[in-house]
């Protein structure tokens, strides 16, 4: 269980509500017979996220510690010890040909793979932007350490996502050894099990309308 279903749980269990009818005696035989169980149970994950992000209490303990995909995201007092570096660093070797699929208005400047990883720089807007797809299962890939004065709010997109802005967080990763470096604004977002990245010096409406064109 990942700690954004505990504090659903614990949500759950403060939380008080009014009783509701049985209504699964005659909803259950349907669900069977048209075999759609795996929009159901994603469905209702992201009807309960929805909800509990609805209530001040549970939101504030989704985003103390959440994961998203690969991506996992812990709000802390004290960020670790990183610096600046380029975005370019742990994405492994560059490569010659495209890793990724852009759309023909879209420019990459450079193109990173590594096992479950595969990036690309682009300019976007005057501006340098990395854009990154992660895939398989590999909860927890990358880990993001936010502090009190970063900025963290869902965005609406794919099936579940989160845009950070604000004060820069710590993007932490393990390449042979641990390794971290600062990173400003970027928005994160599931979408049929893969994690995609966006990173780059752009506000919340750019980086949506960045992202619309590279799933579109």
């Amino acid at each position: 269980m990942t700690e954004l279903e505990r504090a659903l749980v614990a949500l759950g269990e403060g939380l008080e509500y009014p009783g509701a009818p049985d209504v699964w005696a005659q909803v259950e035989p349907r669900l069977r017979r048209r075999r759609f169980w795996p929009a159901v149970v994603v469905a209702a994950a992201v009807l309960a996220v929805g909800i509990a992000f609805a209530v001040p209490p549970a939101r504030s303990a989704i985003l103390k510690f959440f994961h998203i995909g690969s991506v996992s995201v812990e709000q802390v007092q004290t960020l670790p010890p990183a610096q600046t570096r380029p975005f370019s660093t742990g994405l492994g070797p560059k490569r010659p040909q495209p890793t990724v699929q852009l759309p023909a208005r879209l420019t990459a400047t450079a193109y990173y793979a590594r096992p479950g990883l595969h990036a690309a720089l682009l300019r976007y807007r005057g501006k340098q932007v990395l854009y990154a797809e992660l895939r398989g299962d590999q909860m927890g890939f990358a880990k993001k350490f936010v502090g009190p004065t970063t900025h963290i709010e869902e965005a609406r997109l794919g099936e579940f996502g989160m845009f950070l802005s604000g004060a820069p967080h710590v993007l932490m990763w393990e390449q042979g050894n641990v390794q971290t470096r600062l990173a400003g604004n970027v928005l994160i977002w599931l979408d049929r099990g893969v994690t995609y990245r966006l990173e780059g010096d752009l506000d919340k409406r750019q980086m949506l309308a960045l992202a619309g064109q590279i799933t579109r």
